[in-house]
């Protein structure tokens, strides 16, 4: 589990570094946000970590919905939605070629289009911590936040296998993209839909997770 975990996450970082040094010796992105942040101290440090997960979200959402669109992508990104007992575990249930793949896809565009503040510990901190938080077992509903900031209920309904969840709730950090191209679903605060696949197959092993894009099977939610 280790070597699996940690190959990808290695490979993702030096393409990071590789994608952000190619990005800097280009002159840096068409778009130039840092003026937006010349604020010092932590609230330039609050300020610029938002402002780079509002891009990298963005990207982020436009990815998730080619897994969900494309079949060779969704062999691989339906390893994570298998869980019918949706919780923190399934923020690293995925496929090791989808990390690799999402870094390769997201920040090249990133850095080519975008000159942003660098990605800093905080924010890092912040990708690792809201993975989990969204994927957490919890009936916590944000309320009037929620249209803004992707809590828990919000990412269930994008988990979830009924009808009118499918394709739903894309973003990981701000459902402002899902409004904005029409995937948006606003969960009512008793609204805990059922996760996982129908028909899935058992994933037993980390060998089985590693190959099972490959099978040649795969299944989609009982929308499809």
């Amino acid at each position: 589990m280790v070597v699996y975990l940690a190959v990808p996450t290695v490979l993702a970082v030096a393409i990071k570094f590789f994608v952000a040094e190619a990005g800097a010796l280009s002159g840096g992105g068409l778009i130039d946000l840092l003026p937006w942040i010349s604020i010092s101290g932590t609230v330039g440090v609050i300020v610029g970590c938002l402002l780079y997960l509002l891009v990298w979200d963005f990207f982020y959402y436009w990815l998730h919905r080619a897994q969900h669109r494309f079949s060779a992508l969704w062999r691989m990104h339906s390893l994570h939605h298998m869980d019918e007992t949706l919780g923190v575990s399934a923020n690293m249930r995925v496929h090791w070629l989808e990390e690799i793949g999402r870094t390769a896809v997201m920040f090249v565009p990133m850095a080519f289009l975008f000159n942003l503040p660098v990605a800093t510990g905080v924010t890092a901190i912040v990708l690792t911590f809201w993975g989990a938080f969204i994927h957490s077992n919890l009936r916590l509903h944000l309320g009037p936040l929620s249209p803004v900031i992707a809590g828990p209920q919000v990412h269930r309904v994008h988990h979830s296998r009924l009808d009118e969840h499918h394709d739903r709730n894309f973003a990981a950090f701000f459902p402002v993209w899902d409004y904005l191209f029409g995937t948006y679903h606003h969960p009512a605060r008793t609204e805990f839909p059922p996760t996982g696949l129908e028909g899935m197959e058992e994933v037993g092993s980390v060998w089985e997770a590693v190959v099972y894009p490959f099978r040649g099977a795969t299944f989609r939610r009982e929308a499809d």
